[in-house]
């Protein structure tokens, strides 16, 4: 080859090269601002209030079903704004849906980091004895302290709940059972006690009857 060939071999390597240094280091920078665009979006996440839907027992135990609203981020969430589709059905009444549904799509000003508000929306075993919906969507939109924060979706279905709720003691029945006897056994000694303080009085009553009948003169004044 010529000096010339070479030369224009050389160029052209080196080119190429060139080329591929600049699509790697192009690359490189990508990952290195997508890798940085993640890290923000972490520390951001951190720092941004999370806004829970659920339907779950009062407490453990419990036959009672209550919706909750929690915040289990480290900040404060404002305006939160609940939607629930189908809007919420109760076996306790219609004026007992309507006044849940109320509650929970009432736009809440400000919810701490940790707190839980409580609504109670049925009983376990009334629920599943009807054809009320056993599955509803809750979307759930808040702000945090850089503005409004992602919009989130929850799908509640209460068919998790069914077996272990139908199969489980109530803490609030046996509370209720137990208050219950307990009136009874009051009401019965209450008798009882009535009862013997009648069979005194009648008893005392003809004792005096019968020391007046039994011929003892009366002593003259």
């Amino acid at each position: 080859m010529d000096e010339k060939t070479l030369a224009l071999i050389a160029i052209v390597v080196s080119v190429l090269t060139a080329v591929g240094t600049l699509v790697y280091t192009h690359q490189q920078m990508k990952a290195a601002k997508k890798a940085n665009a993640l890290a923000e979006q972490a520390q951001r996440e951190q720092v941004l209030p999370y806004v829970i839907a659920d339907i779950r027992e009062r407490v453990p135990g419990s036959q009672l079903l209550c919706f909750f609203i929690e915040n289990s981020g480290p900040t404060v969430a404002r305006d939160v704004q609940l939607s629930v589709e189908p809007p919420l059905r109760s076996a306790l009444g219609e004026e007992t849906a309507a006044k849940l549904n109320e509650a929970v799509t009432r736009k809440i000003s400000v919810l701490p980091p940790g707190r839980s508000l409580m609504y109670l929306m049925d009983v376990g075993n009334r629920l599943f004895k009807s054809d009320l919906p056993r599955q509803y969507t809750v979307v759930v939109n808040a702000s945090g302290p850089f503005g409004a924060v992602e919009t989130l979706t929850y799908t509640i279905d209460l068919e998790v709940l069914k077996a272990s709720l139908l199969n489980r003691e109530s803490l609030e029945w046996s509370t209720h059972v137990i208050a219950e006897e307990s009136k009874k056994a009051t009401k019965a000694q209450k008798e009882q006690t009535e009862i013997l303080e009648k069979l005194f009085r009648t008893a005392s009553e003809r004792i005096a009857s019968n020391s007046s009948d039994d011929g003892t003169p009366e002593i003259e004044p």
